[in-house]
């Protein structure tokens, strides 16, 4: 099979992945509220008074009154909520629109979320530059910034959920003669903050534990660090890697001299245990922000919020944003809106505010990766002229 036909094949797989997971994810979905009555004749409705409603936290009371306009006859009325047909759990079926929840979102705590995620990429920028340095590599961390910020941008606008690290890592290797390392350290950086999700998502279950819908994901979890922690083993215990005969292995496999090298560099962060350390605990800290971003944006959109459902938005966004890791589709567009459907559906929201809350994550993100644009438009990326000279020293003096 030629590399042509592979690649045909990989991007209809995943063409029909996307189409396929955005359509189980829309058809849910409707642009007006949709109230089910006794009969369990559907009829699309206006809720009138929803803002009302939901502020007076009334949605459990079968009196509640809303106030619809029924499309089909555009005539007023008001239908109790114990006028509806029930779902499984006893619940009045309806589900509120987008428009409605756009209609009715709290736009102050939108905003609160925006500004909340700022630090975000700033801290993300510091532990780049630290794990570069591991590398022996000279960055600034204003360059490490620049750098950062064009990945995140292009990210977003190329390529998808990893396509700027292949453009961040270029863009390192232009800073230093071992470009083999630089370009390692792009993904490590990527691996270090998987890690943290994980750790956020286990701490978080293990707080509210004993709520059946979150403990349910506990395999999931489990099974996913525990590959995490093998694969840890593997790479750096010595002994583990003599058993194994790792290195071996290597050196049979095709491009054995550049996989040494990418080994090599991975392995030399063993010998700077502080400094990875430092990194994971910058990882933890930008992922609790960002979650904390995320949930507040959910907050802002209409869905529940109490203390007692806090750790289950840090277990599931945080399973989510890993999922959308995942270079299947771009952004994780439709698989992470189908596990935020799953994780979410029910006590935490409806269908169209679940939806939101995967375009606002998508938002926060986008937004602050914005002044990422300026750098390759500029060449902001590109080294310092001393940096070069510097670089075509080294060059020559390895060379004489």
């Amino acid at each position: 099979m030629n590399s042509k036909l592979k690649k045909t094949i990989s991007v209809s797989v995943r063409t029909l992945i996307c189409v396929g997971a955005l359509y189980l994810v829309l058809h849910n979905v409707s642009l007006h509220d949709v109230a089910t009555l006794a009969d369990e004749d559907k009829t699309q409705v206006v809720i009138t008074n929803w803002e009302t409603v939901q502020e007076d936290e009334r949605l459990n009371d079968p009196n509640t009154l809303l106030d619809v306009l029924v499309k089909i006859d555009k005539a007023p009325h008001e239908i109790a909520l114990g006028q509806l047909h029930k779902k499984k759990d006893g619940s009045p079926d309806f589900q509120i629109g987008l428009w409605t929840v756009l209609r009715s979102s709290d736009r102050m705590m939108l905003l609160l979320a925006l500004l909340l995620f700022a630090p975000v990429a700033l801290i993300q920028s510091a532990r780049f530059t630290l794990m570069v340095r591991a590398q022996e590599i000279d960055l600034s961390y204003w360059e490490g910034i620049k750098l950062s910020y064009a990945g995140n941008f292009l990210n977003f606008v190329a390529i998808g959920s990893t396509g700027g690290d292949i453009f961040k890592a270029y863009y390192v290797s232009c800073h230093t003669d071992r470009k083999t390392e630089a370009v390692t350290t792009v993904f490590l950086d990527r691996a270090v903050g998987l890690i943290g999700l994980m750790i956020i998502a286990a701490v978080a279950m293990c707080v509210k534990f004993d709520d059946p819908h979150i403990r349910e994901w506990w395999p999931v979890i489990g099974g996913i660090s525990a590959a995490m922690i093998v694969g840890i083993i593997v790479i750096f215990s010595r002994r583990v890697r003599a058993r194994i005969g790792l290195d071996r292995l290597i050196a049979r496999l095709p491009f054995s001299d550049h996989l040494k090298r990418i080994d090599a560099a991975t392995v030399r962060m063993r010998h700077h245990k502080k400094l990875l350390l430092v990194a994971l605990c910058m990882t933890l800290l930008l992922q609790g922000i960002a979650i904390t971003s995320m949930t507040v944006a959910g907050i802002g959109l209409g869905m529940e919020f109490s203390i007692d459902l806090l750790a289950g938005y840090y277990v599931y966004i945080a399973l989510a944003l890993l999922i959308a890791a995942i270079p299947i589709t771009p952004q994780g567009a439709g698989t992470m809106d189908g596990a935020l459907q799953i994780f979410f559906l029910g006590a935490y929201g409806q269908y169209s505010q679940i939806l939101f809350l995967g375009v606002a994550m998508r938002l926060l993100q986008f937004v602050w990766s914005l002044p990422g644009f300026i750098v390759p438009i500029t060449g902001a990326h590109r080294p310092s002229s001393d940096k070069i000279a510097r670089l075509q020293a080294l060059a020559t003096s390895s060379e004489s």
